[in-house]
């Protein structure tokens, strides 16, 4: 059976903007260092997430997921974001984004992946 794109699992995680998901073993700083081959010499996760445009994905006990995105402006990121949460909305129960770049963080609850409109509502503060 084919692999669900954006599924996460518990623990940390890798996910590529065409919906691949890396599970990893351990965390992702030792995971990079593992793979200097691939990381052009990213040296923590912030650096790689702005180097590659993958995101950080770490799922918690109780559905809690923190999410590190080079950014959430465009369309591109928003569907990209959108398609990661939509596929995992059943695990979730607190969700923190941190674009990098910016300031502070966006928190998000099950309520707002209701629909795409409550979603970007859900986004507009903290464009």
């Amino acid at each position: 059976m084919p692999v669900q794109p954006y599924l996460i699992r518990h623990g940390a995680s890798w996910v590529t903007p065409d919906g691949r998901v890396i599970h990893l073993q351990g965390f992702h700083d030792a995971w990079l260092k593992a793979h200097s081959g691939i990381t052009s010499g990213a040296k923590n996760t912030a650096e790689f997430v702005r180097n590659s445009g993958w995101a950080s994905a770490v799922l918690h006990e109780e559905g809690y997921l923190e999410i590190i995105v080079r950014e959430y402006e465009s369309g591109a990121a928003r569907d990209f974001l959108w398609n990661m949460l939509k596929a995992n909305e059943g695990e979730l129960r607190k969700i923190v984004v941190m674009p990098l770049g910016g300031e502070g963080y966006i928190l998000l609850s099950p309520a707002d992946l209701a629909d795409r409109e409550i979603f970007e509502k859900a986004l507009k503060p903290a464009l």
